[in-house]
């Protein structure tokens, strides 16, 4: 369990780590329109064709972009740190390149399938299967006390006594003696049967500990796997939303080229774009978690690789 635990914690720091990543490559791209966006204002400026405001109000856009750039590349190197020390790795700064570029959902998860492999590979029900089967072998220690027993003793003796001065200088002895004993527990003062009864209390209550983590473990896969199906159905609706918001920035930035689209409704198409990126990855970044929740509690985590 604590293998799995850490597993999953390093799956979870590396996909949080490409999160961030893609985060900081939103924020470049919104640097980048922001740059072209100061060109466009200077070349209008310097025809006449715009105001020295304008300008001004490109650049402040441009330093705001890049402020929340410098801040989010500072938030990359705390999960590429926080994944060095999962990973164990001697030198935490180690600056590393992931071959993942982005967060891809397995969406063939079949609901019926991740059940059947929970409830036979679930670690926590596996060690509560244990812990019944090891109180059913307490039970029956506990009810051997009651039988007779028979006990076989055997052991063989050798001795050499030197006497000096003695008409007998040396004496030697050896012999074999072995026995039987057979015996049986009559009363102890009703101990045998408290330890009875509390070995079959014992065993009742794994049996309902058990039940009680399968209701558990039932309930969160429940849960989980509809957050998973609901987060598969957003990434479609994001996707979407995604590239509406892209044609409309093309559109807007050859209207604010040819000056029929104001600055304030500019940064407006930017911003939705951006905020557009930025929630695809959000719900990327659920639905794998997701996944990677549902992996841990049927078992797979460790065939993940």
């Amino acid at each position: 369990m604590e293998i799995e635990n850490l597993l999953s914690d390093i799956i979870v720091g590396y996909y949080g780590y490409i999160q961030q990543v893609q985060l900081s490559k939103n924020l470049k791209y919104a640097v980048a329109l922001s740059k072209e966006r100061l060109r466009i204002d200077e070349d209008r400026y310097l025809l006449g064709s715009s105001s020295k405001l304008q300008v001004l109000q490109s650049r402040v856009y441009l330093n705001a972009d890049s402020s929340r750039l410098s801040r989010q590349l500072e938030v990359v190197h705390a999960a590429q740190i926080r994944l060095n020390e999962l990973m164990a790795v001697e030198d935490l700064s180690l600056n590393f390149t992931t071959s993942d570029t982005s967060i891809t959902v397995n969406p063939e998860l079949l609901f019926e399938k991740l059940m059947d492999e929970t409830l036979v590979k679930n670690t926590g029900l596996q060690l509560s299967a244990k812990n019944k089967i090891i109180s059913e072998y307490d039970y029956k220690l506990v009810v051997s006390r009651s039988y007779p027993y028979l006990t076989a003793s055997t052991g063989y003796n050798y001795s050499f006594n030197t006497f000096y001065p003695s008409e007998t200088k040396n004496q030697k002895t050896n012999g074999l003696n072995y026995g039987l004993t057979f015996g049986v527990n009559i009363f102890d003062g009703f101990n045998q049967r408290r330890s009875i009864r509390n070995s079959s209390i014992d065993i009742k209550n794994k049996e309902l500990q058990y039940l009680e983590i399968e209701q558990g473990v039932k309930a969160d896969l429940i849960t989980i796997y509809s957050a998973y199906r609901n987060y598969l159905r957003l990434i479609a609706l994001e996707t979407q939303n995604l590239q509406t918001a892209t044609e409309n920035l093309e559109i807007a930035m050859e209207r604010y080229r040819l000056g029929n689209l104001s600055g304030i409704d500019l940064r407006e198409v930017q911003k939705s774009l951006l905020d557009a990126r930025e929630s695809l990855l959000s719900v990327e970044s659920l639905a794998k978690l997701a996944e990677i929740s549902l992996l841990l509690i049927s078992g797979n985590i460790m065939n993940y690789f």
